[in-house]
């Protein structure tokens, strides 16, 4: 038996079971739906993901808006990246200067 043939039978008697309910309990089961598809959106998404999509305004802009991020955030651990690699030389050199003033590490070796 395949999916497709489970589904219409499923719906099948979906729509002949509503089609036996009053219409006060369709607009109670519809209102009962809609409360929980509104339940399981806000709880299912990320802050920051509901903050893209609602405020991007449309799907293209939405997408630049994720790359917009992107690209800060590539920026962010560049300049990251550049400062660690900075502080770290600069670190190497102090030891050496502390060691040449110290003592115990002649001159000559420094410059040669």
């Amino acid at each position: 038996m395949t999916s497709d043939t489970k589904e219409n039978k499923i719906k099948d008697l979906l729509d002949t079971t509503t089609s036996t309910l009053s219409p006060d309990t369709l607009v109670s089961l519809r209102a009962a739906r809609t409360l929980a598809l509104d339940h399981q959106r806000t709880t299912r998404t990320a802050p920051v993901l509901v903050w893209l999509g609602h405020h991007g305004g449309g799907r293209n802009s939405s997408k630049a808006m994720n790359w917009a991020i992107s690209i800060l955030f590539a920026a962010f651990l560049l300049s990251g990246l550049f400062a660690w690699q900075n502080y770290s030389t600069e670190h190497d050199i102090c030891e050496a200067d502390i060691a040449i003033l110290t003592g115990d590490m002649p001159i000559k070796v420094w410059l040669d």
